[in-house]
């Protein structure tokens, strides 16, 4: 027996969801913030041998060990963080919501 299913794929009027766009949002902020920390980690591991005087290190050397011990845990979240987006991008334009592409798609 062959049960026949039919797919409506145009854009409903009732297609926005604020779960998804809200979840879109966030993912997007979160990356700016992933992207600062990883950055801020780099650059305490690259100064990990930079004195302020003679015998006074720029950093402790405890915090650049715990540095480059949550690197790969902060590049997870970033990486997270990207995917999520992708997966509420792909919802949304299967939804036929607008969101935009950039941060310079919306316009001043």
């Amino acid at each position: 027996m062959t049960a026949l299913v039919s797919l409506d794929l145009t854009p409903a009027a009732d297609a926005y969801s604020p779960r998804i766009a809200d979840a879109w949002r966030i993912s997007s902020q979160e990356v700016g913030e992933a992207i600062r920390v990883v950055r801020q980690s780099l650059k305490v591991i690259t100064e990990a041998d930079e004195m302020l005087l003679p015998n006074v290190p720029v950093h402790r050397p405890a915090f650049v060990e715990q540095c480059r011990k949550r690197l790969p845990w902060e590049l997870s979240l970033y990486l997270e963080h990207v995917r999520r987006i992708s997966e509420t991008e792909a919802e949304m334009e299967a939804r036929g919501m607008a969101f935009a592409r950039s941060s310079y798609a919306w316009g001043a």
